[in-house]
């Protein structure tokens, strides 16, 4: 596109993207380094295939790529100013399938697109590792230097899309094919006389704009007529909600918090008083019709024009000192809001809403879910308080404290003389059992697959401690296991997993009623190599630390499958049987980090190293601890760990 006309802009495809064969992308040296985790590329691999799988095949937009355009003699070079992510991600997912599946993809597009790092030459060659050579497999040399970041998401992709058509490549052709032709995203160059560090400045500053949430609450608002009262409470409490990493409690002032969540007790800010919308809008009213209400509202709700009013004023600056404890850095949601709305959604209809925030206002407004009558918006607004006061005492979160980052479940505690805290959610601070066992249940859903959206165990959470007017860990963790149980043996080891789809286990209780007989379940799907799910290696430590009397052990986002045997291996000859290499007696779950450093060492090797440091994987502890000089690991051993962890987990099966 010239700058010199008027510029007419329109989507390209990322067939045409790539195809183009004199443009170069730069990413100049004001822009932060390639800093997606494994969340965002697996994310958007899981969007595209869920807009893949569509019926309709619509077009799937994906953003913005802003560039600054300068002409050279026989190409085009674009200055990257926004959407190198993307931009960078996308170059890895197609260089990965034009890898894997070099063979399978019947009309393969050239991957001409030159994309290079200005003042990085670290991420520049990892890049050009990762668009080389695509016929054989990818080789990161020791000699080179290399972005960490970019090497561990190639990892993370390939691993993704073995997971999702494994190595055959089944449906592959029609990912492909939607993705180059379907997916597209919006170049817009900007003038030729920008200043572009002006100009990124002011996009890095810049007002964000009006996120589909917000629209979505104007629109539900616009549902309940002007009945005035109603669209303010519905509004306080969707603010409320909408800082994830905040208890909902402090989005209220205090005497709202006494009515709403009661003011007696241990249970003080700690128990939901109202059970329909119009009792929560009647609390509010008494709360704010106290004495003091007012001169509570002004104290937290000062404004200061200037420097001057800031200096002037004499009292306090209206911060909450109730809970001073409560800084937002403290506590991590393991979700969004706007994906937190599709989850109260689905409850809420009892249909399978689509966990996508990218369809937000698209499944509100849908035929089959949405919310159309004033009736179904004050539920939504009463259901939305609820689930974030479950959400807030019954799923994890991460929480930094003394710094330590741990994984939390924990509930508001008031004490006397004015102060509250937040102990454990069950057994208080002097049982850490019973909540430890949830804690390890929950982190380990969440590890497995920690993108924002399609979080399915999340909805079996909050569907589970919506319905349950009363619960204990007990029969709370026994649900989650009955759901983990179902995801490995009805999900991962059967050969069609539309049979028990995640709606059907979950809200239709297939997981109480499995159809997989045990005859039926297909062991040999943990013995892929680096296609075996995460959750199957999740699961395998989880049923390990039960056995082995709970062990101190966390769970950590690990995305690569590592072979304890290495298949090309340093100073030691390869085991020749492929089926053996990538069986699951000899495969483990463990950081990419740490697998990119030490994926060709020997097992004794790989023993010495851990040894001195912390382990990624129980199963990966069991297979050091019978590896020694004396007793190496060999097809032997590889056969008999399989066969006792095969065995194990056949076990839960009951």
């Amino acid at each position: 596109m010239s700058n010199t006309e008027t510029q007419k802009l329109s989507p390209i495809t990322i067939g045409h993207l790539f195809g183009e064969t004199t443009a170069e992308y730069v990413i100049p040296r004001y822009q932060r380094n390639y800093a997606w985790g494994k969340g965002e590329v697996t994310q958007l691999i899981e969007d595209v295939l869920d807009y893949t799988n569509k019926e309709t095949h619509t077009p799937y937009y994906i953003g913005t790529l802003v560039v600054f355009e300068r002409k050279l003699e026989n190409k085009t070079v674009f200055e990257t100013i926004d959407g190198q992510q993307r931009l960078t991600t996308l170059t890895i997912v197609l260089s990965a399938i034009h890898r894997l599946y070099h063979d399978v993809v019947k009309e393969k597009i050239s991957l001409n697109l030159k994309l290079s790092f200005f003042s990085r030459p670290k991420s520049t060659s990892s890049l050009s590792v990762v668009t080389s050579n695509l016929n054989s497999p990818i080789y990161f040399s020791n000699n080179v230097e290399h972005n960490v970041n970019i090497k561990e998401r190639y990892t993370d992709v390939e691993t993704a899309l073995l997971q999702k058509f494994g190595k055959e490549g089944e449906g592959i052709n029609e990912f492909y094919n939607y993705l180059i032709r379907r997916v597209s995203l919006l170049r817009v160059a900007v003038p030729e006389k920008t200043d572009l560090n002006h100009y990124f400045e002011i996009m890095n500053n810049r007002g964000e704009q009006l996120e589909k949430h917000e629209v979505l609450k104007a629109d539900l608002q616009n549902i309940l007529s002007s009945d005035t009262e109603k669209i303010s409470v519905f509004n306080q409490i969707w603010e409320a909600v909408a800082d994830m990493e905040r208890y909902v409690q402090y989005g209220f002032s205090t005497k709202e918090r006494d009515c709403l969540f009661g003011n007696t007790g241990d249970e003080k800010w700690n128990s939901l008083e109202a059970n329909s919308f119009e009792e929560i809008s009647a609390l509010l009213k008494k709360a704010n019709a106290s004495p003091d209400s007012d001169q509570e509202k002004q104290n937290t709700s000062q404004t200061f024009q200037g420097l001057s009013d800031i200096i002037a004023h004499q009292g306090d600056f209206g911060l909450n000192n109730d809970h001073h404890e409560d800084a937002p850095e403290r506590f991590n949601s393991v979700i969004n809001f706007p994906s937190f709305l599709l989850h109260v959604l689905k409850i809420q209809k009892q249909k399978d809403v689509p966990l996508d925030d990218k369809r937000l206002i698209e499944s509100f407004k849908s035929n089959d879910f949405g919310l159309n009558t004033i009736e179904e918006v004050e539920l939504f607004g009463f259901n939305l308080l609820k689930a974030k006061h479950l959400f807030d005492q019954y799923v994890i979160k991460r929480e930094f404290l003394n710094n330590k980052d741990n994984w939390s479940l924990k509930k508001l505690k008031w004490y006397n003389g004015n102060k509250i805290s937040y102990i454990n959610s069950f057994g208080g601070d002097d049982d850490n059992e019973s909540n430890t066992y949830l804690m390890m249940l929950l982190s380990m859903f969440h590890v497995s697959l920690p993108s924002m959206n399609y979080k399915h165990w999340l909805s079996a959470s909050l569907n589970y401690l919506f319905k349950e007017e009363k619960f204990d860990s007990e029969t709370y963790g026994t649900y989650l296991f009955q759901i983990a149980k179902s995801y490995f043996f009805d999900r991962v080891l059967v050969e069609d997993k539309s049979e028990l789809d995640y709606y059907k286990m979950i809200f239709e209780g297939g997981y109480k009623n499995r159809k997989t007989l045990k005859s039926d379940l297909v062991w040999s799907n943990l013995d892929k190599g680096t296609s075996v799910e995460n959750f199957a290696f999740n699961f395998t430590d989880y049923v390990l630390w039960l056995e082995e009397g709970k062990r101190k052990f966390e769970y950590t986002f690990r995305s690569s499958v590592e072979h304890y045997y290495p298949q090309n291996p340093i100073n030691g000859e390869k085991l020749g049987d492929d089926t053996i290499l990538n069986s699951f007696g000899n495969l483990c779950l463990i950081s990419s980090s740490k697998n990119s450093k030490l994926s060709n060492y020997m097992p004794i090797a790989k023993k010495e190293h851990y040894d001195k440091v912390a382990i990624d994987s129980l199963k990966q502890k069991n297979m050091m601890s019978v590896t020694s000089e004396s007793k190496p690991w060999d097809v032997a051993q590889i056969k008999e760990h399989g066969k006792l962890i095969k065995n194990l987990l056949e076990e839960q099966y009951a």
